[in-house]
């Protein structure tokens, strides 16, 4: 308990001290495009204004985790850019902690977590999403501890980790409902994976559910209220419409009716190979295409490196469905994998891959650790996180 306490708390204070000496030393660019809305919306919330763009009309197009979170620091804090970056640091520091313990409850080894876990600390792509008032930190963060809770979940088997795990789930699809597919997925998985009696399963499951679902009740009945419609986190199918017709578009030379099930396919092909390459927004931003100067170099072995992660995915996958992999890593990897598949029939940004970065790390993880680790090591782990 206490070298984990200590190793989270140290991976903490490096994630911070990294994330803060970037923003020192590289002002955050002014907002553009998302990060305005989410920023206006915090500012009206700090100000008591209500989820609203204008200050004066409900809004709904953007989901409300981040605006929240942020209107909360905007009011303690300032409505500085600056300060939001720092509110970002916080983010992302938490990322790291959170990657440390679910590391260890792969399970890995304390030092070996503790290496992985400053990855997540000082990796650039997750490094320099601090700089940008965009979702990315707040999603790694809940999504780590909702990754967590539901591996504690399926190792333990114990009711009060089901809640947890539909609570943190919950709050993570209030930050964006790509993993709204979690509530089915987990369920099934449960009840799938659980070799003891069904009917323990399958009350598990039903708190999982009834904790998820009633983190998002109140969201989805305000929304309701408002708008007259069913809209559980966010209103964003204008804006999806509009890629997928900007996507689509015919080009230069072809006929308008050569478009149809080729356009699909390119499509999602384009969208899989582009979710699976690393997020170059920093660099982008400041005009350049590696940090620095142009290294094509540089970018050519960071693809290699990191796209291997969604090799080792796919391997992950297969393993799984051949029984191969226990029930907590089966998860992460399935989970991944619909994420992945997710977003090659939406939209494919590379950035959207950033929230699962530590997921897939832990896909790294052997699973002969769990044979040769030590069992006293384990029952520690276990106790340090028993809720």
């Amino acid at each position: 308990m206490r070298i984990d306490i200590g190793y989270s708390a140290a991976v903490f204070l490096v994630a911070l001290a990294a994330s803060l000496v970037f923003i020192r030393w590289y002002p955050p660019p002014t907002p553009v495009y998302d990060a305005v809305e989410y920023q206006r919306i915090a500012h009206n919330l700090a100000a008591g204004k209500g989820f609203s763009l204008d200050g004066v009309h409900p809004y709904a197009q953007r989901p409300p985790l981040l605006p929240f979170l942020l209107g909360a620091w905007t009011w303690l804090a300032g409505t500085s850019l600056f300060s939001a970056a720092v509110f970002q640091c916080l983010m992302h520091s938490l990322s790291a902690a959170a990657a440390y313990l679910l590391f260890r409850a792969v399970p890995c080894a304390p030092r070996w977590s503790f290496l992985l876990s400053l990855i997540v600390a000082l990796q650039p792509m997750l490094l320099t999403r601090t700089a940008f008032i965009l979702l990315e930190p707040t999603l790694l963060f809940f999504t780590t501890s909702a990754l967590l809770a539901t591996v504690l979940w399926l190792r333990e088997k114990t009711a009060p980790w089901a809640c947890a795990a539909g609570l943190l789930w919950g709050i993570a699809t209030l930050g964006k409902p790509v993993t709204l597919f979690v509530l089915p997925f987990a369920f099934a998985y449960r009840l799938a994976r659980g070799d003891e009696r069904r009917g323990v399963a399958f009350r598990q499951a039903a708190l999982f559910g009834l904790l998820f679902l009633a983190v998002l009740a109140p969201w989805t009945a305000r929304n309701y209220i408002q708008f007259q419609r069913l809209i559980p986190v966010s209103d964003q199918t204008a804006g999806l419409l509009q890629e997928w017709y900007v996507s689509r578009a015919t080009q230069a030379g072809s006929s308008a009716g050569e478009s149809g099930g080729a356009d699909l396919v390119e499509r999602v092909v384009r969208n899989t190979m582009d979710f699976a390459g690393p997020a170059r927004d920093w660099w982008w931003a400041r005009g350049r295409y590696g940090p620095g100067e142009a290294r094509p170099w540089y970018w050519t072995l960071h693809d290699i490196f990191h796209r291997f992660l969604f090799l080792v995915l796919l391997y992950r996958v297969f393993r799984t469905f051949r029984g191969k992999l226990p029930a907590s890593q089966g998860f992460i990897a399935l989970f991944c994998f619909f994420y992945w598949v997710e977003h090659s029939l939406i939209l494919g940004i590379p950035r959207y891959a950033l929230p699962i970065y530590t997921a897939l790390l832990a896909l790294l993880i052997p699973y002969r650790e769990r044979a040769l680790g030590s069992a006293v090591e384990e029952e520690g782990l276990r106790l340090s996180l028993n809720p």
